[in-house]
C-alpha cells in the first residue's frame, strides 16, 4: 500500500513539474515567436533590389489560403501596393510587411475584392509606428469616392482609437486614406503618375468588361520594369506596355474550370453562383490569353496571381497552365500568397517562399 501512494505520490509531482515546464516552455517559444515577428521588416532587409511579392493572390471564390488581391513591390527601400484586398493587410504583418512602410496604394479598379482590405490598411498603417499622415490612394477618377466611403465606415473606429491611446498624439488624418486621382489615360499613352527614388510608376488603361475605370501599372527600377494587370481581357494597350518587361504579373481565368463550377452550381440549384461563372469568362483572361500578351510583348518572365478558380493544391496548376507553354517560352510562376520574386538585371529571376 505505502509503496502504491509513493508510486502516485510520485506520478503527481513530475505531472506537476511537467505540466509547469510546459507552460514555461509554451512561454519560450511565444516569446521567441513574437521576437521574430515583431522584429522582422522586409523593406530594410530587401531595401537595395527590386521585388514583388504576393500578399493577395485570392478572388471572391473561397480560400482560406490567400487573401483577395494584393500585389506588393519592394524598391529602392519604398514599398508600394496594388490594391488591397480583404485580409491583404493581415497577410502583410504576417510575412514581416510592416503597413508602416507603405508609400502609397495604386488601385486597379473598384470590384469590391480589390478594395475590402482598404480600412484595415490605413488603420494598420499608424498603429505600426504612429504615422502621422494619410495614406496616400492613387486611381482612376472614382478613387476620391473609395477612400471617402472609408474613411466614414471607420469614422467611429477611428475617433475609439485616438481617445483610447492620447499619448499616441495621432492626428485623424493619420487613420484616414487620401485620395490622389488622375485621368484614365487613353489607350497608347501610359503616363506616369508617381515618381521617387529612381522608381517611375505609369498607369495603363485596361478592358475588364462594365468596369471603368480599369487600370494595370508599371513599375521601373534600374533599368528593369514589371508591369501588373489587374483585372482585364487581353488588349493590345498592355501589349505595348508590357513590352520589354522583365516581369508581367497577370491575372487569369481558366473557363474549362470555372465552367465545372457552373455545371455543379446550376445542378443544385444555385443559379446566382451559375450564372455569375457563365458571365465572369467574358471579361477576364485565361491563363493562355495571358501568356499570348507575355509572348507578343516579350515579357522575360511570366507570374500568374488571382487564380480563377483557386489552387487549394498544386495537382490543379497542371489544369490551369494547360497550353501556356506553348503559347510562351519563358518562365512561368504561379503566384500564392507569401511569395516573392527577386529581380536583377543580369540574373533570372528568383522566387522565394516567404511563409
Amino acid at each position: 500500500m505505502k509503496r502504491l501512494i509513493v508510486v502516485f505520490a510520485s506520478i503527481s509531482i513530475i505531472g506537476f513539474f511537467s505540466y509547469q515546464f510546459k507552460n514555461t516552455l509554451a512561454m519560450m517559444l511565444f516569446k521567441q515567436a513574437i521576437t521574430a515577428q515583431v522584429t522582422r521588416d522586409l523593406v530594410l532587409d530587401y531595401a537595395d533590389g527590386f521585388h514583388v511579392i504576393s500578399c493577395g493572390s485570392g478572388t471572391p471564390l473561397p480560400d482560406l489560403s490567400m487573401a483577395g488581391g494584393c500585389t506588393a513591390v519592394i524598391a529602392a527601400g519604398q514599398l508600394f501596393l496594388f490594391d488591397a484586398g480583404e485580409g491583404s493587410a493581415e497577410t502583410l504583418g504576417v510575412l514581416g510587411l510592416r503597413p508602416s512602410r507603405i508609400d502609397a496604394i495604386f488601385m486597379t479598379h473598384f470590384h469590391s475584392d480589390h478594395i475590402a482590405g482598404l480600412g484595415s490598411m490605413a488603420l494598420q498603417r499608424n498603429l505600426g509606428n504612429n504615422i502621422k499622415t494619410s495614406l496616400p490612394l492613387y486611381g482612376a477618377l472614382g478613387v476620391e469616392e473609395v477612400a471617402e466611403g472609408f474613411n466614414l465606415a471607420f469614422a467611429q473606429d477611428h475617433a475609439y482609437r485616438i481617445e483610447h491611446h492620447p499619448s499616441l498624439n495621432a492626428p485623424l488624418e493619420a487613420l484616414q486614406l487620401e485620395a490622389r486621382a488622375f485621368d484614365l489615360p487613353p489607350n497608347g499613352k501610359f503616363p506616369e503618375i508617381y515618381a521617387a527614388k529612381g522608381v517611375s510608376i505609369r498607369a495603363i488603361a485596361v478592358p475588364h468588361g462594365p468596369v471603368r475605370p480599369a487600370l494595370a501599372y508599371s513599375v521601373e527600377y534600374q533599368g528593369m520594369k514589371v508591369v501588373i494587370s489587374g483585372d482585364t481581357q487581353i488588349s493590345r494597350n498592355l501589349v505595348l506596355a508590357a513590352t520589354g518587361a522583365d516581369l508581367l504579373v497577370h491575372e487569369g481565368l481558366q473557363a474549362e474550370m470555372v465552367g465545372v463550377i457552373e455545371q455543379i452550381a446550376l445542378a443544385d440549384g444555385q443559379t446566382a453562383l451559375a450564372t455569375i461563372m457563365h458571365d465572369i469568362p467574358s471579361y477576364h483572361a485565361t491563363p493562355v490569353e495571358a501568356a499570348q500578351v507575355a509572348a507578343e510583348a516579350g515579357v522575360k518572365s511570366l507570374a500568374f496571381t488571382h487564380m480563377i478558380p483557386p489552387l487549394p493544391v498544386g495537382l490543379l496548376e497542371g489544369p490551369f497552365l494547360s497550353g501556356v507553354n506553348e503559347a510562351y517560352g519563358g518562365t512561368v510562376f504561379v503566384l500564392r500568397d507569401g511569395h516573392m520574386i527577386s529581380l536583377s538585371v543580369d540574373k533570372a529571376p528568383i522566387r522565394t517562399k516567404l511563409l
